[in-house]
């Protein structure tokens, strides 16, 4: 007995050299593009849990898996609700929770991961250029087939915790009286989104070795899901696997970097193309974590 991914649906923004178009609750309006039509294709009646992953939400609270159960009270009034805000690292993290939760549960469970990751950016940082908008859904549910998640790994690496910041939060009082006379011309440049290109690369650094690791515990995938940095990361990603016999997924031209939905949004890129395959999805960043989950598909 095992889970399988099913009925998966993304939804992104990524203009090269143009402004995206931005909105209030504009993460809120991106988890509803991908969710509805999964909703719309019909509901299994037995779903146990709604999990959101998010980097930047629109607000603190209510939480997005709190105004995305108001938007659909009806259908989901009932099941509960788990807000992961982990950054970049929290697409996996709720990929691999929900299909322990539906697996215990002998459920049906909703991910969600959505990203306004361009909007939480100063458009003065170079990094800017490199994100997108965007939303990624699925169902996960519990099956007596072959198909289920067949290992989860997470590491984090000492002294990279803010690799990735997002600084609004209660400590922000400081930055703000702080930066007073500056911080209403751009408030995203020091609240917003931010990443520490040093702490990055000595991350990145130990992608290979945790790869390594994950392997020797578990198995080889078949193609494997990184999360889609940029294109220049991306690019070095693949040639240091290249060694390794598999499919590397690179839509990091395409897409931009999405969050918390990058990987997912790559996973529907090429979901045609990963049956009866072993796909890791594998996410990092935010916190100096590196998570990764291998499913059989």
């Amino acid at each position: 007995m095992g889970v399988q991914i099913e009925k998966m649906h993304s939804y992104f923004e990524f203009k090269k050299g143009k402004k995206l178009v931005e909105q209030p609750r504009q993460v809120l309006a991106l988890a509803i593009q991908a969710i509805k039509p999964i909703i719309d294709s019909g509901l299994p009646s037995n779903i146990s849990h709604l999990i959101l992953a998010t980097t930047c939400p629109d607000m603190l609270s209510p939480s997005l898996g709190q105004l995305l159960k108001e938007e659909y009270i009806d259908l989901f009034s009932d099941c509960h609700s788990i807000d992961i805000v982990q950054g970049c690292a929290g697409g996996v993290s709720a990929m691999i929770l929900a299909s322990q939760l539906s697996k215990l549960n002998k459920s049906s469970v909703i991910v969600v991961q959505a990203d306004a990751a361009n909007k939480a950016t100063s458009s003065s940082k170079r990094i800017h250029k490199i994100f997108g908008n965007g939303a990624f859904s699925c169902l996960i549910s519990y099956d007596d087939s072959v198909k289920d998640m067949i290992y989860s790994k997470s590491k984090q690496y000492k002294g990279l915790a803010e690799v990735v910041t997002v600084k609004l939060g209660h400590d922000a009082d400081e930055i703000i009286m702080n930066k007073k006379t500056n911080i209403l011309k751009d408030p995203r440049k020091y609240l917003g989104l931010s990443m520490d290109n040093s702490q990055a690369i000595k991350l990145f650094r130990n992608a290979e070795e945790f790869y390594l690791e994950f392997v020797k515990e578990s198995m080889s995938p078949d193609v494997m899901i990184l999360h889609q940095v940029n294109p220049l990361i991306i690019r070095h990603l693949k040639s240091v696997f290249s060694k390794y016999n598999l499919e590397f997924v690179d839509v990091s031209e395409l897409t931009g970097n999405c969050g918390a939905a990058s990987v997912g949004i790559a996973l529907d890129k090429v979901k045609h193309t990963i049956q009866g395959k072993k796909v890791l999805l594998c996410s990092f960043g935010t916190g100096g974590v590196i998570t990764a989950g291998l499913w059989q598909n």
